[in-house]
């Protein structure tokens, strides 16, 4: 799996965004963060700040998950393009790519394993492109080659999740405690199980398609 965070324009540090700038519409002065101006209440371009601050989040490799899916529904909701609908081009285009970036950073701060990749990059530190050497992956991987029945694949899905979950929770460790070299050795074996995994339902579609477990079956073991 690519391993290279798409920072694209919402990069900036919650700590920076108490800062402000000119609304778009009536040029007068607008906060960073805000979503509409205080003065003229037109919704504002999706400016840059990181996905914790987009979601009013504190910068944490933990995070509330009650707490991320409170923010995230009352800004969908917020953000909802029927309340648009007759409002101009330009702030039916501002709300559509604010929408858009609720969503990038919603769906990386759910995932630890999004979240912890984000993380690395968020606190630049390379994320190297190194190979993973667990003999467990290169195991996994011969068994995966030899695999002629439908219950083998899902016996190796099953372990190569069991090994996924674990990693993830190194991963958060070494992230908790800024062991930087150990997160980017995580980091590599942890992709190496993502790719037996979906190996694993590749082979498995094409040995018994309608058998065993489905796909969102085979999802679960992560």
């Amino acid at each position: 799996m690519d391993n290279v965070i798409e920072f694209n324009d919402f990069a900036v540090s919650s700590n920076n965004m108490n800062g402000e700038t000119a609304c778009w519409l009536c040029q007068k002065s607008t906060l960073l963060r805000a979503l509409f101006c205080q003065h003229c209440g037109t919704i504002q371009p999706a400016r840059p700040m990181d996905h914790f601050a987009r979601l009013g989040l504190e910068s944490r490799i933990d995070i509330d998950s009650d707490q991320l899916e409170r923010q995230y529904a009352v800004l969908k909701r917020t953000l909802d393009p029927m309340r648009f609908a007759i409002r101009g081009m330009g702030e039916r285009n501002h709300a559509a790519k604010q929408m858009e970036a609720l969503e990038v950073a919603y769906r990386t701060l759910r995932d630890p394993l999004r979240r912890g990749r984000y993380w690395l990059v968020l606190h630049e530190k390379e994320i190297k492109e190194t190979k993973a050497d667990n003999p467990m992956i290169a195991d996994l991987q011969g068994e995966l080659e030899k695999a002629t029945l439908a219950a083998q694949c899902d016996k190796i899905a099953q372990k190569a999740g069991n090994a996924l979950e674990q990693g993830v929770m190194g991963l958060m460790q070494s992230l908790r405690t800024q062991n930087w070299q150990l997160a980017n050795a995580i980091l590599a074996e942890v992709e190496g199980l993502e790719a037996v995994l979906s190996d694993a339902r590749a082979r498995r579609a094409t040995i018994a398609p309608h058998m065993g477990l489905s796909d969102d079956e085979l999802t679960s073991v992560k």
